[in-house]
């Protein structure tokens, strides 16, 4: 008896040291990682070309990472990419990776971040649906961002993109955000803004911001500007045109500009044309909330704009705003700031500091306050845009600006 014992247990202990060392030769199950798996291996192991994903939830673990010459196409409304709830990634640690890859495009995929079910903080560069750093050539196009606690798509350091026909909500940061790059076109995008702005640039050079809506969500989380223009380094012309885009109801100005350290020595390259400033500014504690904002920024071309509605003004110049122009624009129905008491709001132009730009050929009517404050206009026009047709770009369906 004591026999048999013995070997049984021998027996056992034999079989447990071989099925220990055989789980340790075995590669892990596909179902311990997420589809990112699969993806990575696909991508690494395509030539140049198309990868068409299935119109189907992939589960995100970690990083898919992109590939020179390697396009992602999903199935419009039907391909996701869903991060999976709680994962503990380091700052900057994004959906889609790549670095310096050259040539590829990421269409109709909707990048859900999960962001209810995260525990990342907002704003502070956690779980960004792109990120690509030096890369070039680079279309994305009508893709979802949705649910996250950083950017929707951030770029760096990259040249020649395309980013167009996006649709952008619930971010934790900006939705579209562009840092040191060159030859940018953002075109026909939809952005609600939550935690910060729409459209951001910062130190970009050649960047064309064209026919884009963006407004806000109406809940006191609805971010800040609806496209913010940002310096701080010098160039001779930065060569940035924001052009028939609508702003309505943002939270900070529809247009930011701000400029510091060297870049508060720009002193042209800001071209702003034919968009609507639709009611924004709704804040009740942004202070220099309305349609245009200057924050240092210096030599702005602002002509055939319109601005109906805005909180606090049109153009509020905060600082910055010297050899300026703005002409031949609409200026209708300015209310003073939603909350705040400061010299200034209520005016269609308020040139708080003090700043040299020249205001000429401009429409001005019913604004709260008064056209000027601290700021002499030429060749002004006080005709009711809603009964004449003033042809400065805009005229007055009846129901909205054409």
């Amino acid at each position: 008896m004591y026999r048999d014992l013995k070997n049984e247990m021998m027996f056992c202990l034999k079989l447990f040291v071989y099925l220990f060392v055989l789980f340790l030769l075995l590669p892990l199950p596909v179902l311990a990682a997420g589809d990112e798996v699969k993806l990575n291996q696909l991508i690494s192991k395509s030539p140049a070309g198309t990868i068409k994903l299935e119109a189907r939830t992939y589960n995100i673990e970690n990083p898919v990472i992109l590939k020179s010459g390697v396009n992602l196409i999903g199935v419009s409304g039907k391909t996701k990419f869903l991060l999976k709830a709680g994962v503990p990634w380091g700052t900057f640690v994004p959906v889609v990776d790549g670095v310096n890859v050259k040539t590829s495009r990421i269409a109709y995929i909707t990048f859900d971040m999960n962001g209810d079910k995260q525990t990342r903080p907002y704003g502070q560069g956690y779980h960004n649906g792109i990120f690509l750093k030096g890369c070039s050539n680079i279309e994305v196009d009508h893709c979802t961002f949705i649910n996250g606690k950083g950017d929707g798509a951030r770029f760096k350091t990259c040249s020649n993109l395309k980013i167009h026909d996006n649709v952008i909500s619930r971010q934790g940061h900006d939705g579209i955000f562009v840092v040191d790059c060159k030859d940018v076109n953002i075109y026909n995008n939809r952005i609600t803004t939550r935690t910060n702005s729409g459209i951001r640039n910062w130190n970009s050079q050649n960047v064309i911001i064209n026919k884009n809506t963006i407004d806000a969500q109406q809940d006191g989380k609805g971010g800040y500007a609806g496209i913010q223009i940002e310096y701080s380094k010098y160039f001779e012309n930065p060569n940035v045109v924001i052009t028939n885009n609508v702003m309505k109801k943002t939270q900070g100005p529809g247009v930011q500009l701000i400029a510091y350290s060297a870049g508060a020595n720009i002193k042209k390259g800001i071209t702003i044309s034919k968009n609507q400033f639709i009611s924004t500014g709704v804040s009740t504690f942004i202070s220099d909330t309305g349609g245009i904002s200057f924050k240092g920024l210096k030599g702005a071309t602002i002509t055939n704009n319109v601005g109906d509605g805005c909180y606090n003004s049109f153009i509020w110049v905060a600082s910055g705003g010297t050899g300026s122009i703005i002409k031949n624009n609409i200026i209708v129905n300015t209310v003073p700031h939603m909350k705040l008491s400061q010299s200034g709001t209520g005016y269609g132009i308020s040139n708080r500091a003090g700043s040299s730009f020249l205001v000429d050929y401009n429409c001005f009517w019913n604004n709260k306050k008064g056209n000027t404050y601290k700021v002499t206009a030429l060749h002004s026009t006080f005709k009711s845009p809603f009964i004449y047709k003033i042809g400065y770009g805009f005229y007055w369906t009846g129901v909205k600006w054409g």
